[in-house]
């Protein structure tokens, strides 16, 4: 998705946000810093060593500590640190602190010892790794977090209070530091983290089937992580690097066939999804007190799922934010609209690892970009996610139309052959889709969109998916960037075992499954991915249904025909989050 944005000025405003005056020399609102914290240091000396956990495993740990003119720095500083799967020294042909999502080298001037350190099992660590990308969940990595924590609060150079930073799978790993609540983690900043993974990677259920790919554990081969490992600074010859990776030869890569919420994996012993959620964790992340800025972008696909989830079930000071492009592109999301997500870092860890009174944990809580909006309109703020002034619109299907009229009362259908063309560049133009009348006036949509769909098909399961498009008077078509999926024999509902947002939760269990019955309707009701967009007048909505998803569906020859029902008592829709204006 295209960010029609130049922000060269970046002037939005956040109104009462500003928690002092440009006369006063100081400002401090999302994306805006001034006046509370200089970058006193020019510079950082890098070191490496081996930390010992628990069970005695050392764990490979790089420290960057700020430097004046090649001379580092006395005295005691705030530590940031980022555990990671993704090789701690070097990131896109640069240094892992200055590269990675989060950036957070550029937190040194300001003060800040900045920390990275190798998972167990992976690069320059010793031990063995269960789960690659997502390793951190076994219980052995969880508290590996807790160890290297209040290893950093005890040294020399360190105030005692102590952050973490990352994206992605190191957004995971900051949500397992918090499972453990290590006594000196103060605050986290986890971008594109998740909440409950069986939710966001086996999305509606649509798991493979057996001997297709895993949606969980993805990167580079255990080898090819090994020649790229980086030795530790006594290390001189390599040989204890030698020796770590020794360990690794007994690494599990993957989960295995894992394919309902309650699937016990084989390989770890364990019920992976629950395992791995920080969900489960639920209860032990609140009393921990920790506060936590929750980022996503979104046009990030299903990964953007946990962070709204996070704010939304913590107990703890929270913030959280949405921001455009894809995920954790924060590097363009800075060159498209001029919004730094390390001062982010920086306003967030100020007050909780040094004690400023910078006013962000007074203002409004969530931060959230609006596609189309003027530069100055497109950042906003609210005391809530879902927004308050959000009205859950019905838009009903029709014979090839989408009307947020009520559904006619004569019933109807439209029918499809599944189409496995998954590499197929026309794939969603072959799909069957319902288009609004050219809307009247500019339509914000913020928030969960919810699909109910009255399907059936000849053959006893099917995977539904759905997106939307904007669609221009020229008929140009734009993705909005959300989809939502369900696989039919995992349509039961249930409810979630935590905040849910009032949206649909499906179980995913082998004991909810409900095969179809061939040529029997029956109402599948699922959750899109977010959203802030706003669909311009004379413009028209369009959702597209497809029935089949590359990494997930199993092919059946000949292929199902599908049926979707609307109007009468079959009235299948989508319902928008319409924001008044």
């Amino acid at each position: 998705m295209h960010l029609r944005i130049a922000c060269a000025l970046f002037l939005f405003t956040f109104g009462a946000l500003t928690v002092a005056s440009a006369s006063e020399g100081k400002v401090s609102r999302p994306g805006q810093y001034h006046g509370y914290s200089a970058a006193l240091f020019d510079g950082h000396e890098l070191t490496s060593s081996y930390v010992k956990v628990r069970d005695g495993t050392r764990l490979a740990v790089d420290v960057f500590r700020p430097a004046n003119k090649g001379r580092v720095a006395k005295g005691k500083f705030p530590v940031v640190w980022m555990h990671t799967p993704y090789n701690r020294r070097d990131t896109q042909g640069g240094l892992t602190a200055a590269n990675y999502p989060g950036k957070a080298l550029q937190l040194v001037k300001y003060g800040y010892v900045v920390a990275v350190a190798d998972f167990r099992g992976t690069y320059a660590s010793f031990g063995r790794n269960a789960g690659f990308n997502r390793g951190e969940w076994q219980d052995a990595a969880r508290f590996d977090a807790y160890d290297i924590t209040e290893w950093l609060a005890a040294q020399p150079y360190s105030n005692g209070k102590v952050g973490m930073w990352g994206c992605s799978a190191t957004g995971g790993s900051q949500m397992q530091a918090l499972s453990t609540a290590p006594p000196h983690l103060k605050a986290i900043f986890p971008m594109s983290c998740e909440w409950d993974v069986y939710s966001w990677t086996a999305v509606g259920g649509m798991t493979p089937p057996p001997g297709g790919p895993t949606q969980i554990m993805r990167g580079a081969s255990r080898e090819e992580r090994d020649r790229s490992a980086v030795p530790v600074d006594e290390d001189k010859d390599g040989a204890l690097l030698r020796s770590a990776i020794a360990e690794h030869a007994n690494n599990l890569e993957t989960a295995g066939y894992v394919p309902y919420r309650d699937s016990v994996s084989k390989e770890f012993g364990n019920a992976w999804w629950i395992k791995s959620s920080p969900s489960t964790y639920r209860d032990a992340i609140n009393k921990s007190g920790i506060a936590v800025y929750a980022a996503t972008n979104w046009a990030e696909g299903f990964t953007g799922y946990g962070p709204p989830f996070t704010f939304n079930n913590l107990a703890t000071p929270k913030k959280l934010i949405f921001g455009p492009g894809r995920h954790c592109d924060w590097s363009t999301v800075l060159k498209e609209t001029g919004f730094d997500i390390v001062i982010e870092e920086l306003r967030f860890f100020d007050h909780w690892l040094r004690g400023i009174d910078n006013g962000v944990m007074r203002e409004a809580p969530v931060t959230y970009f609006t596609y189309n909006e003027p530069a100055e309109k497109a950042w906003k703020s609210s005391r809530t996610w879902p927004l308050e002034n959000e009205r859950r619109t019905p838009f009903h299907f029709g014979a090839g139309s989408l009307s947020p009229a009520q559904p006619v009362a004569t019933p109807g259908e439209t029918r499809m052959r599944v189409n496995y063309g998954v590499d197929d560049t026309t794939f969603w133009k072959s799909g069957m889709t319902f288009v609004s009348d050219a809307l009247e006036a500019d339509t914000e949509i913020t928030g969960h969109p919810v699909a109910h769909v009255w399907l059936a098909s000849t053959s006893a399961d099917a995977d539904l998916v759905a997106r939307i498009d904007d669609v221009a008077p020229d008929g140009t078509a734009t993705y909005v960037g959300v989809e939502g999926k369900l696989r039919a024999s995992m349509r039961m509902l249930a409810k979630a075992p935590y905040e849910n947002l009032g949206l649909p939760w499906h179980p995913g269990t082998e004991a909810s499954r409900q095969p179809l019955q061939s040529g029997q309707p029956v109402e599948l009701e699922f959750d899109l991915m977010p959203l802030s967009y706003l669909f311009k007048a004379g413009h028209r909505i369009r959702v597209t249904l497809q029935f089949a998803d590359a990494r997930a569906t199993a092919r059946v020859e000949p292929a199902p025909e599908v049926a979707v029902f609307h109007g009468g008592d079959k009235p299948s829709r989508i319902v928008l989050p319409v924001i008044s204006r």
